[in-house]
């Protein structure tokens, strides 16, 4: 009787530790956060597809904790076994990327410390259970954003300056996958499942940002040897890698999302003579079908939708609407349909150089062209220079016509540095500033702007006239073009 009595107990106390395993938390400290004020957590399972759509309502919809002195914590229940993380942390509301796209697993206890970081989170630590997971790939991250040194590609290396923006050689992307795989086999304590998602994963982040966007932002049109360079590395490219086009497999993350959509981007610079946005969409509604097509849609509308002029951004807010089935989804839509040229500009509240808040109610009565900008944007300053202060100058005396330049800037020193240097706005337009908080102010979020230098034109009664770049100055007509669309306005 007593040897049963005691295994029934050891059977007890075998169901307990079973029971206490399977409810473990997901868990996460934070420490030395001090700058921060907010943490926000969202996940992402490995068995559906990616959708942008997490990441543009995180601040509603994720998982929050305060920071205070520096501290916070978050704990995740009914959480898969493994899953899809990412962390950012706010301040004011502006937002600091931290963690995208993580392999992480249900029964992680992390204490993530910063040690005082300098730059991109370049002194932080990762302790308790499944440390290694996160150091593993935060090391990987590292290579991308230029956190930490390693012995075979020093920072001093042009690989990490904007120079390999201008650059092709693809030897470099390829060499850097490489080393990617090496530290990923390296680490002996982390699964073969984890292992290989995360590499398939760093694929697509250091192919985005090593190789395509690279390729997609130094593109020139009128030099006939870049275009054809640019289409021989392409063609390597897909020799070797043409089962990374394949967007139906699960697992994905939205760094494959952004791969795909530059690289898209730049096959449309490669072949001007189609129609940009129709070539698109054929090739989206070849590559993916169903729920895919619905979340890839979106994430193509929501990266272009300041490109694209009035008629393409119609056409597929009009296409995503019929073929979407997410509430959530179906109501950002509609909201882009707010802010077409006739829908009211939104209210907003933006403070000068000294100190008043402006509201739109101050400008009504005038015609109105926003001109949003950050300091250190080279295509802002050359707009500026080139386009907005030649038709400043057009209608200096016209007191009907109001310039208004917005800076997304999170410093008020580098805001006020800036307009000193005069390189993005005259000592006639009225300046503002978003309050530190960047572009997570309610205005900039209304407008979604993504893209910098973005021109918008409001008419007397406080409608939007255009957002069109085409017409405002970004066009082959520049400046003449721009004041082409502000004398149709004032004839209104």
């Amino acid at each position: 009787m007593k040897t049963i009595y005691i295994a029934l107990l050891m059977l007890w106390g075998m169901t307990l530790c079973l029971s206490a395993q399977t409810k473990s938390n997901f868990t996460i400290h934070l420490q030395g956060f001090d700058q921060f004020d907010q943490a926000i957590i969202t996940i992402q399972r490995l068995d559906e597809f990616p959708d942008v759509l997490v990441e543009e309502t995180e601040l509603t919809d994720g998982h929050s904790t305060p920071v205070e002195k520096g501290k916070g914590k978050i704990v995740l229940d009914h959480v898969p076994d493994h899953f899809i993380l990412s962390l950012n942390f706010y301040l004011k509301k502006s937002k600091y990327q931290f963690i995208t796209n993580w392999y992480v697993n249900r029964t992680d206890s992390i204490v993530i410390k910063d040690n005082q970081s300098q730059n991109y989170f370049d002194q932080v630590t990762f302790s308790g259970r499944g440390a290694d997971l996160y150091s593993l790939q935060y090391k990987l991250d590292g290579l991308i954003w230029n956190r930490t040194d390693y012995l075979r590609y020093p920072k001093s290396l042009a690989y990490f300056n904007s120079a390999y923006g201008h650059s092709f050689d693809y030897e470099r992307a390829v060499d850097s996958n490489i080393e990617a795989g090496k530290l990923v086999n390296e680490m002996s304590t982390v699964d073969i499942d984890a292992k290989q998602w995360i590499q398939m994963n760093m694929f697509y982040k250091i192919y985005y940002n090593r190789f395509i966007r690279s390729l997609y932002n130094a593109f020139n049109k009128h030099d006939p040897q870049h275009y054809l360079k640019v289409e021989e590395l392409l063609d390597i490219f897909r020799f070797h890698y043409q089962n990374a086009m394949d967007g139906q497999q699960a697992g994905l993350s939205t760094s494959y999302i952004k791969f795909y959509l530059y690289y898209l981007g730049l096959i449309g610079k490669c072949h001007p003579e189609n129609n940009y946005v129709d070539q698109r969409l054929k090739q989206l509604k070849n590559d993916f079908k169903g729920e895919a097509l619905e979340k890839m849609g979106y994430a193509f509308l929501a990266e272009s939708f300041n490109y694209f002029n009035t008629d393409d951004r119609e056409k597929v807010v009009k296409w995503m609407l019929s073929i979407s089935k997410s509430p959530q989804r179906l109501s950002k839509l509609k909201g882009m349909t707010q802010i077409a040229a006739g829908r009211p500009f939104p209210e907003f509240e933006l403070t000068d150089l000294n100190g008043r808040v402006w509201h739109k109610k101050d400008l009504l009565g005038k015609v109105v062209f926003f001109d949003f900008y950050y300091t250190g944007c080279s295509n802002c300053a050359k707009f500026y220079q080139h386009t907005v202060s030649k038709a400043e100058e057009h209608y200096r005396n016209n007191p009907a016509v109001v310039f208004v330049s917005i800076s997304i800037d999170k410093s008020l020193e580098m805001w006020t540095k800036s307009v000193a240097s005069k390189q993005y706005n005259s000592a006639e337009s009225v300046k503002l500033y978003t309050n530190g908080m960047g572009e997570s102010h309610p205005l900039i979020k209304m407008l979604r702007i993504t893209g910098y230098p973005f021109p918008l034109l409001m008419g007397k009664t406080g409608l939007i006239e255009s957002s069109d770049r085409l017409e405002l100055g970004n066009g082959p007509l520049k400046v003449e073009g721009l004041i082409q669309t502000i004398d149709k306005t004032l004839a209104k």
